[in-house]
């Protein structure tokens, strides 16, 4: 019985098992660059970051990645138990309630125009070739909250 079982174990490891062996599916989790731009739309400046991220991992990640290789970027989050992780400020500057100001969030991939991400930085998995746009603007309450139709 014994041996009966080893053999199968022995079998078993000699089989073709999808994401071993195979060149992307080796264990290895692929890297790539990913460009940040830090946009503030009240004062109409810009700054491009780059950094490398790992396949799989989230925008909160390469924010971390990028301000771990690059003094330059700093940026801070809260996390709502809820919700999850929240964009809080990016180099020293803030959303305030009483502005109306907050840090949108965006994507922009070849050939299309940014678009806001559907989920926070806690869910989102950057691409291949994407760019991370994190834009400081204003938000006006009673025409971009509730009442998108007004």
């Amino acid at each position: 019985m014994a041996l009966t079982v080893i053999i199968l174990l022995c079998f078993a490891a000699l089989l073709p098992f999808p994401g071993l062996g195979e060149r992307d599916h080796s264990g290895e989790l692929n890297t790539f660059p990913v460009e940040v731009i830090v946009i503030n739309d009240i004062t109409k400046e810009q700054i491009s970051y780059s950094t490398t991220v790992t396949e799989g991992w989230t925008m909160f990640g390469a924010l971390n990645e990028l301000q771990h290789t690059n003094s330059s970027f700093r940026f801070t989050h809260t996390t709502d138990p809820h919700y999850g992780i929240f964009l809080e400020s990016v180099n020293g500057l803030p959303g305030s309630k009483t502005d109306n100001t907050y840090w949108k969030l965006l994507s922009e991939k070849p050939g299309e125009h940014p678009i806001p991400l559907e989920v926070g930085m806690g869910c989102y998995q950057p691409q291949r070739d994407e760019i991370l746009i994190l834009e400081f603007t204003k938000y006006h309450p009673k025409r971009d909250l509730f009442h998108h139709d007004l």
